[in-house]
């Protein structure tokens, strides 16, 4: 059995890219109650505040989960194979919502996936790889017709006689511009979401973004990571020694924890701490010379 990222949008406004372009906050509260209703034995663990778009997916037990007014998304892992139209129905009534939809994509077999439904019923589903159709549900819409049409064929299609006349994730993307009205890509619209682990590990109290390579929905690294690569790669050994956050020269990195026994090192905590000295000797040399004063008035 296959595996997969797949995420959810569950829309109940006309216009789902406004919420986020405004810059409204996700609900924790929310996500917190839904994490609840798809886990209700688990005590989730928080991974912390970061951008979808510029995070590596949800792994293995991990939840993404961001909310707006009138939009909710959900990113995480599906241990099966990319089919949307086989979507649970957990999934179809997590959120109550109008319209639905779905975009999956697994690295493994290069098979990119999407899907809406409306009220409940499916609308139009696809999913494919370069050289193959695994499902084709519903009438193609007006934003596929280019596709199909060979407008965008796929690079080395001319030596693939099984060939698409598109690249399905070339397509997913098209539907995630029709819809949401903006592309899950590190360089486009920021979306934060709150990450929890539900497989019993402890949580995360240094709320760094989760690290390692993001294949969001078509299987490319984010920009944070390939900025990232770049820098340590023209860095001196020394200065990668203990770094693991992709976002350390990103604008979302979280500032690190300093240990105590760092802190208490510090050239400058040491000279606040022999000021202190001196203050408190000098309150205390004050403090004797008036009692003294008051015993002799006796």
């Amino acid at each position: 059995m296959g595996h997969h990222v797949a995420t959810f949008w569950y829309v109940g406004t006309d216009d789902p890219s406004a919420p986020i372009r405004s810059g409204h906050p996700s609900d924790p509260g929310f996500a917190r109650r839904l994490l609840s209703r798809l886990h209700p034995t688990v005590t989730p663990a928080s991974l912390g505040m970061f951008p979808l778009n510029r995070s590596a997916s949800a792994g293995p037990g991990e939840v993404y989960v961001g909310s707006y007014p009138g939009l909710t998304v959900v990113q995480t892992q599906l241990d099966r194979p990319v089919l949307p139209s086989a979507t649970d129905e957990t999934w179809l009534r997590l959120v109550e919502a109008p319209t639905v939809l779905m975009f999956s994509h697994d690295p493994d077999d290069g098979i990119s996936g999407f899907a809406r439904w409306e009220s409940g019923r499916l609308v139009r589903s696809f999913a494919g790889a370069d050289d193959r159709i695994v499902e084709d549900e519903g009438m193609p819409l007006p934003f596929e017709r280019p596709y199909w049409a060979g407008e965008f064929p796929p690079e080395g299609a001319d030596d693939t006689p099984l060939a698409l006349p598109f690249s399905p994730s070339s397509l997913l993307h098209a539907a995630h511009r029709e819809w949401l009205g903006f592309d899950l890509s590190p360089g486009g619209l920021d979306v934060p979401v709150h990450g929890f682990a539900t497989d019993g590990r402890r949580e995360v109290r240094q709320r760094t973004a989760p690290t390692g390579a993001a294949v969001h929905v078509v299987g490319s690294p984010g920009r944070a990571e390939l900025h990232a690569a770049s820098r340590r790669d023209s860095r001196p050994a020394s200065r990668d020694a203990g770094t693991s956050s992709p976002y350390a020269d990103d604008d979302y990195e979280r500032a690190p924890l300093v240990p105590a026994v760092a802190r208490a090192s510090s050239p400058v905590t040491g000279a606040v701490r022999r000021i202190a000295g001196v203050v408190g000797d000098a309150v205390r040399r004050a403090g004797g010379a008036m009692n003294r004063r008051l015993a002799n008035r006796r």
